[in-house]
């Protein structure tokens, strides 16, 4: 606010401002992923009117007055809320602010259309004004800082609509970046898209509203079709059953992903999609326990959805230079010895032993997550890591499975500490499924279009486990909160995209390159600490096999109830226009 504006505003019997009950509006700028974490706090006079809150808005975040909306955001679904009147002189007590309350509100488009931005002021520098459209960057007055993301180059031309991205984007309900990432990446994946529109909803058996695959499959028919620049996930999140407070609450990504796909193959149970998501998504490792006395192994087969990297080994405060290194590391056996020695079935006694997981079998999508988030012993604290770790564009995993002959004792010794625990611990991170029926899996699985198949170690042709990257979810913030956005390969026209929420816009090969993370000098344990806090958090790649990739249905190719519902749909659009 403008010094002396405050006194100008208050009516004349209040001669002591002071005095009067005063409201706390704490408002959440959701139109730009830069500006989605941060909160704009204004502590006003109850009897300021509406109109002055919005010019104190738009003085305070450098956009036009009228450019945007102003909706309530305590907790309330906003898509059914009317947003507040710009003119009103109505004042914030009459307007049902409550005095002495955080009174959250939420700056939304306005009719569809970005805010403007208020050019006059130029000390900010004219970078700046352009950065605050891409990518979770610094709030504007932070004068010379360096992009976390985004080039200097990027200007509002960047910002392509959705007629030239051909992509629509997803309104974040309050705190559901994270969703929105995976929905987007889940959509831009053709296996799981092409699945999705091949199963048919039966209304007579259940009700819409509560089947999450029906709402997925309205959700990517409007991402399809609709003309909007941003479309809503209230109706997918209301069939998590979710209310409007969860939605407010930042989830995990990876813990969503997986009550997603538990919600899925409930749902698909007797249909044709019944093991899309293990055929899709799932791997298999073996947990193995091998005396160095006798060569006796104990083993169980675990699946997994996805493989959690360590970016720094336990305590090491040096961090894992690429996910190569980390991969190599979460497959290091560790020794068992000392006090940790292991009791053998075949020499019936405490012996050293060697235990670790090795990997079976990929999955035709492999999802690795980079585990950003640590737990700080010393101040007992959640904290972030954001070391640099950097991730091919092409993974080659055939380095990583287990070809060896089982049945030969290993004679190799371990004496990498960097590894340390990592055997004991990583199975139980991970979603696992044991089953005494994989008991007898030995060799390697990999996944044909006529099912699956043994082959030995002559049959690994090394250009049979190339897997190429197209997802990278990117978290900005600290392990307290932050924003999620994913990057995306489309893989129609091999262009990577930015899906910002609402935001969708080209990017290059080296904006996903600026998501490795790091920082310059070593600062021991802290070093992330003065690191870029935008980096990778979850990376997915997909087998390159001619056979198996597919591509997006086309509009003649839709089966015949995704044709119904793209005309119910577009009926539905145009009545609310």
């Amino acid at each position: 606010m403008v010094p002396g504006e405050e006194n100008q505003l208050v009516p004349k019997e209040i001669e002591n401002a002071a005095e009067e009950p005063r409201v706390l509006c704490i408002i959440q700028d959701t139109t730009n992923s830069k500006t989605v974490n941060e909160r704009i706090t204004l502590n006003l006079p109850a009897s300021t009117p509406v109109r002055k809150l919005f010019e104190d808005v738009a003085n305070k975040v450098g956009y036009i007055n009228g450019t945007f909306d102003l909706v309530w955001g305590n907790g309330i679904n906003t898509a059914d809320m009317a947003p507040l009147d710009h003119t009103s002189d109505k004042s914030l007590l009459d307007a049902n602010f409550e005095p002495g309350k955080k009174n959250f509100l939420h700056l939304t488009d306005k009719d569809g259309e970005q805010p403007q931005i208020l050019l006059e002021d130029s000390s900010a520098g004219e970078d700046s004004v352009h950065d605050r459209f891409i990518g979770p960057l610094p709030r504007e007055g932070s004068v010379g800082s360096t992009s976390d993301y985004v080039s200097q180059s990027y200007s509002y031309s960047s910002i392509l609509n959705k007629s030239e991205t051909g992509y629509v984007g997803l309104v974040n309900q309050a705190m559901t970046c994270y969703l929105n990432s995976l929905l987007q990446t889940l959509f831009m994946t053709p296996e799981f898209r092409n699945a999705l529109y091949k199963w048919e909803f039966e209304e007579s058996e259940e009700d819409p509203v509560t089947s999450i695959p029906y709402q997925l499959q309205r959700l990517f028919v409007l991402l399809q079709t609709s003309k909007k620049r941003a479309i809503e996930t209230t109706d997918v999140t209301r069939s998590f059953g979710w209310d409007s407070s969860e939605a407010w609450q930042q989830h995990d990504v990876q813990e969503l992903c997986r009550v997603m796909f538990d919600a899925l193959e409930q749902k698909w149970k007797q249909t044709e999609q019944a093991d899309l998501i293990n055929e899709l998504y799932q791997g298999k490792l073996k947990d193995y326990v091998r005396c160095l006395e006798c060569g006796y192994e104990g083993w169980r087969i675990d699946t997994y959805l996805d493989i959690p990297l360590v970016i720094r080994p336990y305590g090491s405060s040096q961090a894992f230079a690429s996910v190569e290194e980390a991969l190599h590391a979460f497959i290091q056996p560790e020794i068992l010895d000392g006090p940790n020695q292991y009791f053998c079935e075949r020499c019936k006694k405490k012996c050293d032993a060697r235990k670790g997981l090795r990997f079976l079998h990929f999955p035709y999508l492999l999802t690795l997550q980079l585990k950003r988030f640590d737990f700080d012993y010393t101040t007992m604290h959640r904290i972030k890591l954001n070391d640099r770790m950097t991730f091919p564009e092409e993974l080659d995993m055939s380095t990583f499975i287990d070809v060896e002959d089982e049945k030969s004792p290993q004679t190799e010794s371990c004496t990498d500490s960097g590894a340390e625990n990592e055997g004991s611990c990583h199975s139980d991170q991970m979603s696992n499924d044991f089953s005494n029926d994989d008991g007898v899996d030995e060799g390697i699985c990999l996944e044909t279009n006529s099912g699956t198949e043994k082959i030995s170690k002559s049959g690994l042709e090394k250009n049979s486990l190339i897997y190429e990257l197209f997802s990278v979810m990117v978290h900005s913030g600290s392990a307290a909160g932050g924003h999620y956005y994913a990057c995306i390969k489309s893989f129609s026209d091999e262009q990577w995209y930015s899906f910002n929420d609402q935001h969708v816009s080209r990017i290059t090969q080296e904006d996903i390159k600026k998501t490795h993370g790091g920082s310059s000098g070593s600062r021991g344990y802290y070093s992330s600490a003065f690191a870029s806090s935008t980096n990778a958090y979850m990376l997915i790649y997909r087998l390159k096999d001619p056979a198996r990739n597919a591509k997006f249905l086309e509009v003649d190719e839709y089966p015949e109830h995704i044709k119904n519902l793209v005309q119910k749909e577009r009926e539905l659009e145009e009545q609310e226009k």
